[in-house]
């Protein structure tokens, strides 16, 4: 797929011999032909599961509405804090640290995400009040660590009022349920702005909703890239026969390894620091939709590549074999700078015997040597016959991080 390359044919995890003598290739077969269409099936489902996050890459009003009201309080604040815990700030998170760069950094977007006193004195102490809009998001407006963020940064704004500050109901934004929600009740009082939460969209399904677009809107991201991406992936997969859509295949080789494989944990190997937050994302994505009595669930794991690969390597090679690996990387970085063992205009290394750690690196990429630590680490493990797939990225932008994000709902629910 243009959007996504997924590479889900490595011979220890197609030849891997299930529970009843199948090999995983054998029964990912008999599951496509018992299943049948996969997304009717969950369609199907609509009255018991809330579904509306399906159609939350189509846009719509209330998508103009978060570029709109993102415009507008930029031109009064540089800087956004959103309080929002949980499926109200992991999707954001993920999105925004995959799309900033150095080169092309993002306006200031800060969360506070939990009930740490550090975290709160930190964030006190580095804002310059008069520059900030706050976005308090919660469906029910009840979720504690949200509210107690909330009403602490209410508290530093009203000491702040005193000087020439934009006044507080033009500076706070209210995202949260449509309907019976305390959050909006307050937000009507005090005549902040509003954005809705759907009621058919679950907290971990919502990173395309409201809850993180208006704050991305801000921060300076394509939002409509970002839609559009996980719009085309959708219809595509969908649109594929069964055995060829990642989505279901990914669901498929999961469930199948939990229940016949004796596999219940899943580690999501990301090579790429921008791509690391996806990784909590999808953490609570898989732990919180498949943590449920008698569901086919694996506990879910992330590892930073290279860095892990000194810390959990040992374990992942020799230790038992109850994993199931997914490494998830990019083929292009924005900037790549290589790797010189001394500067052009100054002599070598005042050494008589250079390492040859110097001489294998010269001139390489800090890319190129973290895809050879990748595939180091993959191979590795296929030699292991530890089970493997990778989910690549063609580069980190917004209409490819909509697509990953649109592939792993799918495969959950």
């Amino acid at each position: 797929m243009e959007l996504l390359d997924t590479k889900l044919d490595h011979a220890t995890l197609l030849n891997r011999e299930l529970a009843g003598g199948k090999s995983m290739g054998e029964a990912l077969a008999a599951l496509a032909d018992a299943t049948g269409n996969a997304h009717e099936q969950l369609l199907s489902q609509g009255g018991e599961w809330p579904l509306g996050w399906l159609e939350l890459p189509q846009g719509g009003p209330w998508a103009v509405d978060c570029q709109q009201l993102a415009d507008r309080l930029r031109t009064d604040f540089s800087e956004l804090i959103v309080c929002g815990t949980g499926g109200s700030a992991l999707g954001l998170q993920a999105i925004y640290a995959a799309l900033d760069h150095p080169n092309a950094p993002l306006r200031t977007v800060r969360v506070l995400d939990n009930v740490d006193p550090t975290q709160a004195l930190h964030l006190a102490h580095d804002l310059d009040l008069d520059s900030c809009a706050i976005n308090v998001v919660s469906k029910s407006g009840k979720t504690l660590e949200t509210m107690a963020g909330f009403f602490h940064l209410l508290s530093l704004l009203g000491v702040a009022q005193a000087g020439a500050a934009p006044a507080l109901p033009s500076r706070i934004v209210a995202t949260t349920g449509a309907d019976k929600s305390t959050l909006r009740s307050m937000a009507e009082e005090g005549g902040w702005a509003t954005l809705p939460i759907p009621e058919d969209v679950g907290g971990r399904y919502s990173a395309l909703s409201p809850a993180a677009l208006m704050p991305l809107a801000f921060a300076g991201v394509d939002i409509d890239a970002l839609l559009d991406g996980a719009k085309r992936f959708q219809e595509e997969a969908i649109s594929m026969p069964t055995m060829q859509n990642p989505a279901w295949l990914l669901a498929a080789i999961h469930f199948l390894l939990s229940t016949r494989g004796g596999i219940n944990i899943t580690v999501h190997y990301i090579y790429g620091d921008p791509l690391l937050a996806l990784g909590g994302w999808f953490r609570q994505l898989w732990a919180e939709s498949l943590g449920k009595p008698g569901a086919a669930a694996m506990t879910p794991i992330v590892a930073r590549g290279a860095t892990d690969q000194h810390s959990q390597n040992q374990l992942y090679l020799e230790g038992p074999d109850d994993k199931l690996f997914g490494f998830i990387s990019a083929d292009q970085w924005l900037a790549d700078p290589q790797i010189r063992s001394s500067p052009a205009e100054t002599p070598p290394l005042p050494l008589n015997s250079p390492p040859r750690s110097a001489a294998l690196l010269e001139g390489l990429s800090f890319g190129e040597v973290l895809s050879a630590s990748r595939e180091g680490t993959r191979d590795a493990l296929i030699a292991s016959g530890r089970p493997v797939y990778e989910v690549t990225l063609p580069k980190a932008g917004p209409a490819e991080v909509g697509a990953y994000l649109q592939l792993w709902m799918l495969a959950a629910a």
